[in-house]
């Protein structure tokens, strides 16, 4: 009898930190996807020349998929021929096993 809960209490210990490391890792492939998310709107802006209506896209196209996206246009020369764009992407950062969940940005910069 005792051998069979400890062979439960190891397998539920086990389970425990599959789950606890399937969380983590959840959370960690949703933060590389946000970021390459960011790089390609940055990408985007890039090869369209600051195009407002790509822009305006782009910020639908995050809405969509469940990001907040923020661009603000700066031009940065005396002859205004200059152009940067700061990008900044909200997410969602979750680990429920945990209890944490917390509203994250990543910024980048489009030249």
């Amino acid at each position: 009898m005792k051998n069979i809960l400890e062979a439960f209490s190891i397998l539920f210990v086990l389970l425990l930190s599959v789950y606890a490391g399937i969380c983590v890792m959840t959370a960690s492939a949703d933060t590389v996807a946000a970021k390459e998310y960011k790089a390609d709107v940055i990408a985007e802006i890039e090869n369209s020349n600051f195009a407002p209506e790509v822009v305006a896209a782009c910020k639908a196209q995050a809405e969509a998929a469940g990001y907040t996206l923020e661009v603000t246009g700066a031009v940065y020369d005396e002859n205004n021929s200059i152009q940067t764009a700061e990008v900044v992407l909200t997410y969602s950062y979750r680990l429920p096993m945990f209890g944490i969940e917390q509203s994250r940005t990543t910024r980048g910069i489009a030249r």
